[in-house]
């Protein structure tokens, strides 16, 4: 080989060496860039959160000296006729704070008929027997972020055997619709676990007005908290858990496939815990919702429960009163004047 030669390959050699770190330094470039993306899209939505609170006042609040006094509590109160259509236009003459025989008279009233701003944890069974229902779920709950208040804060929250937070609070409702087309369906079954979550979560919201909303279709198979434990805390912070069950609470504890001569046993995928969705939401109000499974009735039962507690959240009174310190709240009902027909649901709120 001439010298020319060699020096010709020895050029060659090092112009595709070169090529080479160009490309591969082009190729760390987009890897870093890709990786960045989900944390721009979060300053994003933050960015946009804050932009949007700054156009959105807190609900108006009763005064300091009332609301500190011992005692004070105050509800988010939801009225509605035989029908289930909420009632507005209300007075504060018309409710009535009572335990059993004793009655306390309405300290604070006001109709929440501005859309005040919400706080609301989305908190979503992910697990494995989750695969069928999933596209109801997702439609419902993307109706139900398009419809908010444009200054609700909404965190996403996905659990199977673990929580997974796919959106912090954010008021970037496309990008809460957005996120929920990431639902992915496997494993098993942290309800207790992500529910301390949400609920630790919501400590940080930044409106006073805080909602955790529940669906699941089974039973806790993986939490290392316990139901107990939520219990206090949700009662500890006030926070309303509205729950939604889909699925049978009275299936049997077991079910049973034949496969050519074998018969395999499992656990029945339709079997919703409703006695310990009961004792979450009844831990701080809110209430719960048992549906048929989606393919049972093509999504309606489902569909027709989140629009209530939409409904519910969104539109109401909020009252309250100074209770004695013997009051058991559990037995503190509301109630409107000369009106049995009507049915009212309080739930006690965090004032603070």
């Amino acid at each position: 080989m001439t010298g020319k030669s060699v020096r010709a390959t020895g050029i060659s050699l090092l112009a595709i060496a070169v090529a080479l770190m160009i490309i591969a330094i082009a190729g760390c470039a987009g890897r870093q860039q890709s990786s960045a993306q989900p944390q721009n899209e979060q300053t994003a939505s933050n960015s946009s959160s804050r932009r949007v609170e700054g156009l959105c006042n807190l609900p108006d609040a009763p005064p300091a000296d009332l609301a500190h006094k011992p005692g004070y509590r105050q509800f988010a109160v939801s009225v509605t006729d035989a029908s289930g259509r909420l009632v507005s236009g209300l007075k504060q003459k018309d409710f009535v704070v009572h335990e059993e025989s004793q009655s306390f008279p309405v300290a604070y009233f006001r109709e929440n008929k501005n859309g005040e701003p919400l706080a609301i944890a989305l908190v979503v069974d992910t697990s494995g027997s989750m695969t069928p229902k999933l596209p109801t779920v997702e439609k419902s709950l993307g109706n139900l972020v398009e419809n908010l208040n444009r200054c609700d804060e909404v965190m996403l929250m996905a659990f199977s055997s673990r929580p997974f937070l796919l959106l912090p609070f954010s008021t970037n409702h496309k990008l809460v619709a957005t996120r929920i087309g990431l639902f992915h369906a496997y494993g098993q079954t942290a309800l207790y676990d992500a529910t301390k979550a949400a609920l630790q979560s919501l400590a940080d919201a930044d409106y006073p007005n805080r909602r955790l909303i529940l669906i699941t279709d089974g039973m806790d198979n993986a939490s290392a908290a316990t139901q107990e434990q939520v219990v206090a805390e949700a009662r500890k912070d006030d926070v309303p858990i509205y729950a939604v069950g889909i699925g049978d609470p009275n299936a049997n504890g077991s079910s049973a496939k034949t496969i050519g001569p074998f018969t395999v046993t499992g656990p029945v995928l339709d079997r919703v815990d409703a006695k310990s969705l009961e004792a979450l939401t009844a831990a701080a109000g809110g209430r719960t919702f048992i549906v048929s499974g989606t393919a049972e009735d093509g999504g309606n039962g489902f569909m027709n429960a989140i629009s209530t507690i939409a409904d519910t959240i969104g539109r109401g009174y909020s009252i309250g009163a100074v209770l004695p310190n013997d009051a058991a709240l559990a037995e503190v009902k509301v109630a409107v004047v000369n009106r049995p027909d009507l049915v009212v649901r309080a739930d006690l709120i965090a004032t603070e």
